[in-house]
């Protein structure tokens, strides 16, 4: 036992691994353990087994107890008031058929569940389905512990849907905020129902969401079909489809609609082609009813054959939470708690399917184009992206010409993701400056800016071979001061040592290949090869540790420098990069245990 209590005193050197982080002190005294197992074993020994059963019993038992009140608790509580709507927030069975027809003829179909939202209303119903409701930021051990009664089990919260971030007024903020930016007045539309495949527990994987939009005489008028792939990238669809004018008043109107494909949804299937709608109004006649949903799209090539045909369709009446008895509502969610679980792994599923017994050709995914909303940008890519703002923003302030710059990100939410507008103080005085755009498409344009040794030959590159940011035609010309590589400032030998690093990791990427039939018209921009790069930093390098405070220097160096060092031992993967650095420090403390234990 004295040679176990002198093992504690390994606890302190924790702080001198790597960062020092918790995962150190866990290393420590998981090997430690390992190390002095026979005198782990008579510490063990000094347990009394019965007790620890008998507590462990006891808890179980109370925290279950507590969690069938919550529940019971949660489906009995009132439903919020305030629904001027003529359709209330209701559950829709349904299933989902996905039918192939060539080049390889494959078909499934799946249950698939969907969740009618009146955009506008905020609050909770039957404790099944909630919307808008703003929630306190808690543990989740204080929400298990606790006597109140959880979250409806159905959430749909207008963070998750249109443009990235929050918008006050929740669903109904975010589609204002959206048709105004189509030039579309949403004072025409009166009434707008969504169905969208809501959240379980946190969790969504929601392909399609459809925003059926209804005039004041309760007609459907419109249609915004916001589509989500796999790689959270999004885009929207705003349409008016037209309809059968020969319409028979006792069957739902069936509205039509085509439109160009230029979104990657599936890796076999390309940007090329076009989609048609065939949609059935859900709450005809007059928004009178819930259901049935039947709406099927269909993919067409190039040569507008039908390709793919997706159906959605109710696979049962609609159901009312407030109206669901205690048992029924229970049955449901037994019923229907993993059908959103499986919609991920069931698309894995189909997909090897085709690509190993169907032997369909795989299509590698392109960089998005100007109307596609980009994947969320990661820490380091925010990073960046805050420097090279920084940097266009006070080189065009600089600049003596007449400079009417715009600048639009990818990968932000909220205030940042809107177009920044910046001019020279000429430009604002003139009224024949040229407006020029620099529109960056996807975050991964930030982690590639990096790895070049200025912005103008990152500009340049990955506008014409990679497609990551798009540029006025003349950007490049008009601005020549973004071609010039700044010199290592004077600074301390730290920063001068910092900058040496990134220069000696840093590698041009290799270019994403653009398909054929989407290759810029834009001409390359040229540029010239320096011979010295290893003596001259990064314009944007030197830019930020000029100009930035201390603690962004220290973010800006350690996260391009793990980008740069992951392009040299990981593949360019961080992942690997992490798991190898995870397993440095693994090795690190097994030998700090070995040293000092041995």
């Amino acid at each position: 036992m004295d040679s176990l209590a002198g093992t504690w005193g390994l606890l302190p050197l924790a702080g001198v691994l790597v960062l020092g982080k918790p995962l150190d002190a866990l290393l420590l005294v998981a090997f430690t353990v390992i190390k002095k197992w026979d005198d782990s074993q008579d510490l063990i020994s000094l347990i009394n087994p019965t007790i620890v059963a008998n507590t462990v019993k006891i808890t179980t038992s109370l925290f279950i107890l507590l969690q069938f009140f919550r529940y019971v608790r949660g489906l009995q509580q009132p439903s919020s008031t305030g629904v001027d709507f003529p359709v209330k927030p209701m559950l829709f069975p349904c299933e989902t058929a996905h039918v192939r027809l060539f080049a390889n003829t494959h078909g499934f179909k799946y249950s698939y569940l969907l969740v009618g939202i009146p955009v506008g209303w905020k609050g909770s119903v039957g404790g099944m389905i909630s919307s808008d409701v703003e929630k306190k930021e808690t543990s989740w051990a204080s929400r298990l512990l606790s006597l109140r009664p959880g979250s409806a089990w159905y959430t749909v919260n207008g963070d998750d849907y249109l443009q990235r971030g929050h918008v006050e007024g929740g669903l109904e903020g975010k589609l204002h905020q959206y048709l105004k930016s189509e030039g579309v007045d949403p004072e025409q539309y009166a009434y707008v129902y969504l169905l969208t495949a809501a959240r379980f527990l946190g969790y969504a994987s929601n392909p399609v969401s459809i925003w059926h939009l209804y005039s004041s005489s309760k007609e459907l008028k419109a249609l915004i079909l916001e589509v989500n792939n796999t790689f959270d990238e999004k885009r929207i669809y705003f349409l008016e489809p037209g309809h059968d004018s020969a319409k028979d008043d006792t069957q739902p109107t069936r509205y039509t609609g085509t439109w160009p494909k230029d979104f990657y949804v599936s890796v076999f299937n390309s940007r090329n082609g076009s989609y048609s709608l065939s949609a059935c109004d859900p709450l005809f006649p007059f928004m009178s009813r819930a259901g049935p949903i039947n709406t099927t799209i269909t993919l067409n090539n190039s040569s507008a054959h039908a390709k793919l045909v997706a159906r959605v369709y109710s696979a049962g009446k609609a159901l009312d939470p407030v109206t669901m008895s205690l048992w029924a509502k229970t049955r449901f969610i037994t019923s229907w708690w993993w059908v959103g679980l499986a919609t991920f792994p069931r698309t894995v599923k189909e997909a090897l399917t085709l690509l190993f017994r169907k032997k369909m050709p795989w299509v590698f995914r392109p960089e998005p184009r100007r109307e596609t909303l980009a994947r969320k940008a990661d820490g380091i890519e925010l990073c960046i992206e805050g420097h090279f703002r920084r940097y266009l923003r006070e080189q065009v302030e600089s600049c003596d010409r007449d400079v009417f710059f715009r600048y639009k990100s990818a990968g932000l939410a909220g205030p940042d993701a809107e177009e920044e507008i910046m001019s020279s103080p000429s430009a604002q005085l003139s009224s024949r400056s040229t407006a020029m755009e620099v529109r960056v498409l996807t975050p991964l344009f930030y982690s590639r800016l990096v790895r070049y040794e200025s912005v103008a030959e990152a500009l340049a590159i990955e506008s014409t071979l990679s497609a990551t940011v798009s540029l006025s035609p003349d950007l490049l010309a008009q601005l020549p001061f973004l071609f010039v590589s700044e010199t290592k400032h004077p600074g301390t030998p730290e920063i001068e040592l910092q900058l040496t690093i990134l220069n000696t990791l840093r590698k041009r990427p290799t270019p994403i290949p653009i398909p054929a039939k989407e290759q810029p018209e834009t001409p390359p921009v040229p540029w010239t090869e320096r011979n010295d790069a290893k003596e001259i930093s990064s314009s944007l390098d030197a830019f930020v540790m000029s100009t930035a405070s201390v603690e962004e220097k220290r973010k800006y160096f350690q996260g391009v420098g793990k980008l740069m060092l992951a392009d040299q031992v990981a593949f360019g993967w961080m992942e690997i990069l992490d798991l190898e650095i995870f397993c440095l420090r693994a090795v690190f403390a097994w030998g700090m245990v070995k040293v000092f234990l041995s």
